[in-house]
């Protein structure tokens, strides 16, 4: 059985869309998924990006990418009620060392909660609130999730995810290779299927030649 990191952060939406299509792209392949929750303002932070909501045309056009996408694939979709929101409380509540064998129900009902449903992600009474209606342990998983271990364990995802050289997400990593995006899905099953349409000799070459972006002024 391959192994499958995903690393996500609910401020994503295209994190979400991809979560619609891991439970297909997993039985098909037969994966062994491990599910990463990684904040995504410290991985930005390391490789020195701005998020996309600090662009103002970039954040419209990213707008229309979701509403397109959404449409275009039957899939029901908002934002939660505020967006940016701070996720660190549903992702500590997401980690497996907190939710234990609840953790894919843990995600499943915060995806729908705050991309279907508009709740507010960010509110700890909300995430409570919505975790005891989808028959969860809320308020114990909520106290689990200021443990020590808890917050090493998010932290450790996030340097791993670093290690691994994720700039954003959502994010694939299997065998040593790294997949960004949603629209990555396609590219990471031929990978994983062996059907790869990489030429890594090209790669080498013009990686090379292009060592990093040049600065420009006019």
């Amino acid at each position: 059985m391959k192994e499958l990191n995903f690393y996500f952060d609910y401020l994503s939406p295209f994190s979400y869309f991809a979560w619609l299509k891991l439970g297909v792209l997993r039985t098909e392949l037969n994966l062994q998924v491990k599910l990463k929750p990684v904040a995504l303002g410290p991985l930005l932070n390391h490789w020195g990006i701005k998020g996309p909501g600090e662009v103002q045309p970039k954040r419209e056009f990213l707008l229309k990418e979701m509403l397109r996408y959404s449409t275009k694939n039957k899939i029901e979709f908002t934002t939660p009620k505020t967006h940016p929101f701070n996720s660190l409380y549903a992702l500590r509540l997401s980690l497996l060392e907190v939710s234990g064998s609840n953790q894919e129900k843990v995600i499943e009902t915060f995806w729908k909660a705050g991309w279907q449903k508009r709740i507010d992600m960010g509110s700890p009474e909300e995430l409570v609130e919505c975790l005891k209606q989808n028959n969860l342990p809320g308020e114990e998983l909520y106290e689990k999730s200021f443990s020590r271990e808890a917050k090493q364990a998010l932290k450790a995802n996030i340097q791993e995810a670093i290690d691994h050289g994720v700039f954003g997400v959502p994010s694939f990593v299997t065998n040593g290779e790294l997949f960004w995006g949603a629209d990555s899905m396609d590219n990471l099953k031929d990978f994983i299927t062996g059907k790869d349409t990489l030429d890594r000799e090209k790669f080498e070459i013009l990686l090379s030649s292009t060592p990093r972006a040049a600065n420009q002024s006019v």
